[in-house]
């Protein structure tokens, strides 16, 4: 997607669903609801079909956890079921539970096993981390993890059809909406040297 026109396009979405929130004017609603439908508008070259939901209250990123659980030497990946890539446990934290939880939880469902989180080493901008870009704006939480007890993954998920343990230098193709070789070697370093800080931007 063109960054301008993105970055354009999320802002007037973010002031449009302020406006909507906050207002109570029957004319500045109208101009509101417009001007949200005027942020998806720009959009629609790059995804012609593409509208914003009218997310209720102020905007904010959106939080995408991922867990790099690691035994062994070897750290565990899933399958996605539409791409066949690969990618890190995880996905959009959900309500109502913890980050750390999330990244539990995510590895339960989409590989098979409990696991124990042991530290956030990376909260960052997904923008700035070389994926393709997507409309939403998204913040990245990737915790270490370790398996608690077997690590035998099942790999049956919802959105995932398969799930391993992958060595450094033999990893299988990584999804390049969801994680990247960075990821990984970010994890190992942490396993290596655990006094690492987490990393930010």
């Amino acid at each position: 997607m063109n960054r301008d026109l993105l970055a354009i396009s999320r802002e007037l979405k973010s002031m449009a669903e302020a406006g909507l929130r906050y207002s109570e004017g029957p004319y500045d609603l109208e101009r509101y609801r417009r001007l949200h439908e005027i942020a998806s508008e720009l959009l629609t070259g790059e995804a012609r079909e593409f509208r914003w939901p009218v997310e209720f209250g102020y905007a904010t990123p959106k939080v995408d956890v991922r867990a790099a659980v690691i035994d062994d030497g070897k750290i565990l990946l899933v399958r996605e079921a539409g791409s066949g890539q690969w990618t890190l446990p995880g996905g959009w934290a959900d309500l109502n539970e913890s980050p750390a939880g999330n990244a539990a939880k995510e590895v339960r469902e989409e590989a098979g096993i409990e696991v124990e989180v042991v530290k956030l080493i990376a909260c960052w901008d997904k923008d700035r981390q070389g994926h393709p870009r997507q409309p939403e704006h998204v913040y990245k939480l990737v915790f270490l993890c370790r398996p608690n007890g077997t690590a035998d993954v099942a790999g049956d998920g919802h959105e995932t059809d398969g799930a391993g343990f992958f060595a450094s230098d033999a990893l299988p193709e990584l999804c390049p909406f969801r994680a990247a070789p960075h990821y990984v070697e970010l994890a190992f370093a942490h396993v290596a040297d655990p006094g690492l800080p987490t990393m930010f931007d």
